[in-house]
């Protein structure tokens, strides 16, 4: 914790030594090329002879994700009809290196490599020539026939026929935009011939299970207000404490000799000074007095001596400092590794502030319930070799809300309102401080963690504490019953947040990615989904998983891709599909099913915001007919769903195009028969 500021001596010493060991950062770690990333350009579609409209854009970095300048890229056509120019390029100093593309005479798909010279590193761009005339997929083709509850991946050309069997059959059909890319846009046009549309997502009658009795789940709140601010806090930790990273280290190296944070027990009632400024990283600091309330084995709890009246009492702070250790400590631990400990003292802080209070403009819809700021990582001596950031605490610690009754410093807060955000927001934040922290002082990686996963894993830890705190676990395909029997109100502190927010991503899938950099509500709910699912597809425990995508120098999809697999997108895809096909009678294929959770189950019993039942599985459908052709935007990362029926004794054409030519090859299409 920092209690005392260092002194002018000691950051003259700091440069001392730093300027002695070679500069104030070290060399970056990694060595020379170890990975080739494909960075743009990947999934166009073009006539046949003309020029791709983008180039294709490549990224040469080492074992740390720095990037490799002077690096030999070769481009060559291992497949289909292009050329390409230049055939090789030299990496920049940010790492790319790009070709142009012509397309050839014959259409279809081409693949082409780029490989980085004199090592085994090559990544395919895939890219299609096409014509402007296709025929229908029923013209000259026996129609496909597929049980119920089959699953038919990766359905490759411009469509499909379908048999509508003796008693007619029902359909469905995902396209996932697989383009890693989460900025690109796919267009995508679907037609049928003799296709008859089904408007909703329900595939039976039992599993539309409108309000008949029974009991009702109530989720958690949504909360904009604390999505909007973690954003701009991981950016700002991205944009302004990433460069200093490297400082951080070499401070952190050399702390045997240069010890600037004070070192030692605090004693309860012992005041000290923090900085509670939850914007700034490392400027104008709001520096408050905070009091020792309570003491644990893991955590300090500190309470701002000037909270407003009516808020905890010092035997409700023992409480949550017991809590912590008894079950938000050991979970987090477990699963995503033990804290860094840069202010030596074995703990974390939880500091209850009204500043938290202040930071939610009153009326707002939400309210910011806690944070975990990464400047508190940083050592606060700056000069020309050491980049620090002047206002660190300097500790491991998280920001909690009070309660203020009276609303002084914002809405009005019960001590009941703030006790419904407090555990969940802790066990959240809680797996942010230990990505952070040992991203920086134990791993050595060369940047934080990809939003878009980061908030994911926290969600996670949301979704772990539910299983901790209800004796469940993964794995059971929870239904609504099992959901209940465990206690609807822990259901709703827990993990209904997760269920709000997946709500959410059900009712706009297509304009949603799931690895997107937007952080809302509905890519934080299909990031939950997907890493749950990936997980339970993976064959390990949860906790060597979780502990792996934490403890790495990569971040975002590369992080994926070394945990999960170099198939890590047609993992997606298939969760993807599975967002559709999970629980639904008579499909078998594992590969499609979620098996930690029934939400054919769960969604229907729901309560929406007015305390209505939802009575529905709320995942939003295409109905496709061939008076109602299917015109899909679709954002890289995410999928639509599109329904229908073939009439018995008759076949289906479903055919899919992009403005008169091909879809982009990225764009992946599964067939599920329903009925």
């Amino acid at each position: 914790m920092n209690i005392v500021r260092p002194a002018r001596w000691l950051a003259a010493a700091l440069g001392v030594l730093a300027a002695a060991c070679g500069g104030s950062t070290e060399p970056p770690a990694g060595g020379g090329a170890s990975q080739i990333q494909i960075v743009s350009g990947n999934g166009q579609v073009q006539l046949v002879g003309q020029s791709l409209p983008s180039p294709l854009v490549v990224k040469v970095v080492n074992g740390s994700g720095s990037p490799i300048a002077g690096a030999t890229v070769t481009f060559s056509v291992a497949s289909g009809s292009a050329s390409v120019s230049p055939t090789t390029a030299t990496t920049d100093a940010t790492g790319l290196a790009q070709t142009l593309v012509t397309l050839g005479s014959a259409a279809g798909n081409v693949q082409i490599n780029a490989a980085v010279n004199g090592t085994s590193l090559v990544v395919a761009f895939i890219v299609t020539a096409g014509t402007s005339s296709s025929a229908k997929s029923c013209v000259g083709a026996t129609p496909v026939a597929m049980a119920v509850g089959q699953v038919n991946a990766g359905v490759s050309g411009s469509g499909i026929c379908l048999s509508g069997g003796t008693a007619g059959a029902d359909f469905a059909i995902i396209a996932f935009h697989a383009n890693p890319d989460s900025s690109a846009i796919a267009s995508v046009n679907v037609t049928s011939q003799n296709a008859v549309a089904l408007s909703t997502p329900d595939v039976a009658a039992s599993l539309n299970v409108l309000s008949s009795g029974g009991a009702a789940l109530s989720r958690s709140r949504l909360n904009p207000a604390q999505v909007a601010f973690d954003l701009n806090l991981r950016r700002k930790a991205q944009r302004e404490l990433g460069p200093k990273m490297a400082a951080a280290r070499l401070w952190m190296k050399n702390r045997a000799r240069f010890n600037t944070v004070p070192t030692g027990a605090l004693s309860l009632n012992q005041v000290i000074t923090l900085n509670a400024n939850g914007d700034q990283p490392c400027t104008n600091p709001i520096n408050i007095g905070g009091r020792v309330a309570a003491i644990g084995q893991t955590a300090y709890v500190i309470a701002d001596t000037s909270n407003p009246a009516g808020g905890f009492t010092d035997a409700e702070y023992q409480s949550f400092a017991t809590t912590f250790d008894t079950l938000v400590n050991p979970l987090d631990v477990q699963n995503f590794g033990a804290p860094s400990d840069i202010d030596k003292n074995g703990k974390i802080l939880i500091f209850f502030t009204k500043e938290v209070n202040k930071i939610t403009p009153r009326g707002s819809n939400g309210v910011v319930a806690g944070f975990f700021y990464e400047r508190d990582l940083f050592p606060t001596v700056g000069n020309a070799d050491l980049d620090g950031c002047p206002s660190s605490n300097v500790s491991e610690m998280y920001y909690a809300l009070v309660p203020d009754p009276n609303g002084i410093y914002s809405d009005k807060r019960s001590k009941a309102d703030v006790l419904d955000f407090t555990l969940s927001t802790l066990a959240h934040e809680y797996q942010h401080l230990i990505n952070a922290g040992r991203r920086l002082y134990v791993n050595n990686a060369p940047t934080f963690e990809d939003t878009w996963l980061n908030e994911g894993l926290s969600h996670i830890a949301e979704e772990l504490l539910y299983y901790k705190a209800t004796k469940l676990a993964p794995r059971q395909n929870l239904d609504v019953n099992a959901v209940i029997a465990a206690g609807a109100d822990a259901f709703s502190e827990f993990q209904g947040g997760n269920i709000g927010r997946l709500q959410e991503f059900l009712s706009r899938t297509s304009s949603t990615s799931v690895y997107g950099g937007d952080d809302e509500l509905q890519t934080r709910g299909a990031t939950w989904d997907l890493l749950r699912y990936m997980a339970d597809h993976k064959g390990s425990s949860d906790a060597d998983t979780w502990f792996q995508l934490v403890n790495t120098t990569l971040h975002g999809q590369a992080n994926l891709q070394k945990v999960f697999g170099s198939n890590y997108m047609t993992q997606i895809r298939n969760w993807a599909t599975s967002v559709f096909t999970d629980d639904v009678s008579g499909v078998t294929d594992n590969s499609f099913l979620e098996p930690s959770w029934n939400m054919r189950s769960i969604f229907p019993r729901l309560l929406d915001d007015a305390g209505r039942v939802l009575g529905k599985y709320p995942l939003t459908v295409v109905p496709l007919s061939d008076a109602s052709p299917a015109n899909l935007s679709i954002v890289a990362g995410g999928e639509a769903y599109l329904r229908f029926t073939v009439p018995a004794g008759t076949s289906g054409s479903i055919d899919w195009a992009s403005g008169g030519l091909p879809v982009s090859p990225l764009v992946q299409f599964t067939v599920v028969r329903t009925k």
